[in-house]
């Protein structure tokens, strides 16, 4: 049988769609945070003197420097499976 309705749950495009919808809001929602927290960091970095600033303070700064890169990446990883889904589902859309 070769019927839609035969196909494991697995194959379903629609259930392709529901994840690239689903992983689409993330990518976004963690791009979104990674960028507020850019702004952070380079508010806390440009306007606070560096002698004026505590040790814990200043590693605070340094954290979210690195926090945001992280996010970035991991947005950008998000965005290379968004990319994968996305042509799988066209790939099973004309199958």
């Amino acid at each position: 049988m070769t019927s839609q309705t035969s196909r494991p749950a697995q194959e379903d495009p629609s259930r392709i769609a529901k994840a690239l919808q689903e992983n689409t809001q993330a990518t976004d929602a963690v791009q979104e945070v990674a960028e507020e927290l850019a702004v952070v960091h380079a508010v806390l970095n440009s306007d606070i003197p560096k002698e004026t600033l505590t040790p814990e303070v200043d590693r605070a700064v340094e954290r979210t420097e690195q926090l945001e890169k992280q996010l970035s990446e991991s947005a950008a990883d998000l965005q290379k499976v968004n990319e994968t889904l996305r042509e799988e589902l066209s790939r099973r859309s004309t199958a």
